[in-house]
């Protein structure tokens, strides 16, 4: 298709190849998991935009195709737990934040089966938040192989399951007890070979505090993890917008991705934009500023309470959908370890979008 050879596709030659890696040694408050203030530690012009000279991204075909995605509350996140407890093989996890006993359980139930069980935790939280310490011990005392993620990031949010090498879960979504039932999330099942194995690298990497490169589709944080930094990527795709574009976001404040927003909107693109309820504790002043200059620019904006926002999604032209662990921060884009994709899987996008419109709906402005 030949949207598909200017949507979400970059120019640098190093990307050409979908699932080149290369791998080189270098020499606690809230546990419901809404309080994702990790990502909020740089003011919002710590890191410049880039200027391309051009709204259009160019280069090939960069977005993933065997996706389906799950909308959170629903289901209490049975399914997550369900295609865990299935691995024949293996189960490698990266989390921000894991304190669901029944996940934590099934993990030590495969590893007792004989499978490969392995587990990379964040352990650097924002002050006065959460732990990951009780998790990592009950995985340990169970010789589950658990290790905490490199202190190279100032957080490692992803929250990513890769099965058996076959598929992985990408998701907004920690694994709490409480996120798969007071949150919106989304959790994204990719089962894109080149996806699994660009993954799969980067979790091998991280479990022995490697850095990496890839060179795919997925959308990896921090900047140095891909030739195109996640900013210029969501940029891009933002800027592709040629009819309407739908944002939800439990944090917004980096300048780039604020003034592709804006500048969609002056260019007559029908935007809305869902985040949290005014005065949502974790709302830095940063978000604020943010915020406040969208709604000066007359781009829609409402904040929800019931669910809590905690989705990280971008739909465009409801041809195409972003889902990952990335908020729309300087943090989340450029120091964290962040895991995201884009599906042009129509029935997806549209549910997506769907339950973006009634969140829209059921919003109150900002």
């Amino acid at each position: 298709m030949a949207i598909l050879r200017h949507v979400f596709a970059f120019a640098l030659l190093s990307c050409t190849t979908a699932s080149t890696t290369d791998l080189v040694t270098a020499p606690a408050v809230d546990p419901s998991g809404t309080n994702s203030s990790a990502d909020s530690g740089a003011p919002p012009d710590a890191h410049a935009p880039t200027d391309s000279g051009s709204s259009e991204p160019t280069g090939g075909d960069e977005v993933s195709h065997s996706v389906t995605i799950q909308v959170e509350p629903g289901d209490s996140g049975e399914p997550i737990l369900e295609a865990i407890k299935a691995a024949t093989k293996s189960v490698h996890m990266t989390m921000y934040l894991l304190t669901n006993h029944d996940v934590q359980n099934a993990l030590i139930s495969l590893h007792q089966e004989g499978k490969d069980v392995k587990v990379v935790l964040n352990q650097n939280f924002p002050p006065n938040s959460t732990t990951n310490a009780s998790a990592y011990k009950t995985l340990t005392n169970a010789n589950v192989d658990v290790v905490w993620a490199s202190s190279d990031y100032t957080f490692t949010h992803e929250k990513a399951v890769i099965i058996d090498a076959e598929k992985i879960l990408i998701m907004t979504m920690n694994l709490t007890a409480s996120s798969a039932t007071s949150n919106r999330e989304y959790i994204a099942t990719d089962t894109d070979a080149d996806d699994v194995a660009d993954a799969e690298a980067v979790f091998e990497a991280d479990y022995h505090g490697w850095p990496i490169t890839v060179g795919g589709k997925l959308v990896v944080s921090p900047e140095q993890a891909q030739p195109v930094s996640p900013r210029d990527r969501l940029k891009a795709l933002i800027e592709s917008a040629t009819s309407s574009l739908d944002i939800e976001v439990q944090e917004l404040s980096d300048t780039g991705l604020t003034d592709a927003i804006i500048a969609s909107h002056a260019a007559n693109i029908a935007v809305r934009v869902v985040t949290t309820a005014a005065g949502d504790r974790n709302e830095t002043p940063a978000q604020v500023s943010a915020l406040t200059k969208l709604k000066q620019a007359g781009v829609p904006v409402v904040g929800l309470g019931n669910p809590y926002i905690h989705a990280k999604a971008i739909v465009v032209d409801d041809k195409f959908v972003f889902v990952g662990s990335q908020n729309f921060t300087p943090t989340a884009l450029f120091e964290n370890r962040e895991i995201g994709l884009v599906t042009d899987t129509h029935s997806e996008v549209i549910k997506v979008r769907d339950v973006i419109e009634a969140d829209f709906q059921n919003g109150t402005l900002r």
